[in-house]
């Protein structure tokens, strides 16, 4: 891949896109701001469509992020979920939305749907294309996507500020400390792969 224009955005969006986000950073020999993947932006809007119909508002209305790996591992951040800037658990208590369920069905979404149409291309057609005009309009959109994350030495989702130079900043969220447990979980689950993966090179 390399020489690259050293002002290049380099945005995967093909699974394993954590993994992959991992290496194309690590060969790419770009910035690390200017290499990100896809990774929970599309669970995330599929998390905020199935609460809306819960809730009986619109997906606009509700502030939920998927983060971790984009995969079997991904974390819903429910202590941080809002409606119109309303904490979700001062609106319903768990016995009113089943947080496990919903959670198990905002992962599967993709299987579904594959079952259904033989593909899933629309919705990461949607969020790439999302994406890319948030970088090159410079639109500081911030965007569950996975990116470099020091604390664990990998790639993974994070709300970040996207713009013409790529991940401006990550924001730091306030998490349960059940959410933090799950989230290193998830990065050590990359790391194995990603050890797997260096070693089947040696």
């Amino acid at each position: 891949m390399q020489p690259l224009n050293p002002s290049a955005i380099l945005l995967l969006v093909a699974n394993p896109v954590d993994v992959l986000t991992h290496f194309a950073l690590q060969y790419s020999g770009l910035p690390r701001s200017q290499v990100f993947g896809s990774g929970t932006f599309l669970d995330s809007a599929r998390l905020r469509g199935i609460l809306a119909s819960h809730a009986g508002v619109a997906a606009s209305s509700i502030d939920a992020m998927v983060l971790g790996e984009h995969g079997e591992s991904q974390v819903v951040t429910w202590s941080a979920a809002s409606i119109a800037g309303v904490p979700l658990s001062q609106l319903f208590s768990e016995q009113d939305i089943d947080r496990e369920a919903i959670a198990k069905e905002t992962k599967d979404k993709a299987m579904e749907i594959v079952e259904s149409k033989g593909a899933t291309n629309y919705g990461i057609g949607g969020v790439a294309a999302s994406i890319c005009k948030s970088v090159l309009f410079d639109q500081r959109n911030v965007r569950p996507v996975s990116h470099w994350q020091e604390e664990f030495g990998c790639c993974l989702s994070m709300p970040a500020v996207l713009g013409r130079k790529g991940v401006l900043r990550t924001l730091e969220m306030e998490l349960s400390g059940e959410e933090k447990r799950l989230l290193g979980e998830s990065a050590e689950s990359m790391l194995n792969i990603i050890r797997e993966a260096e070693e089947s090179k040696k």
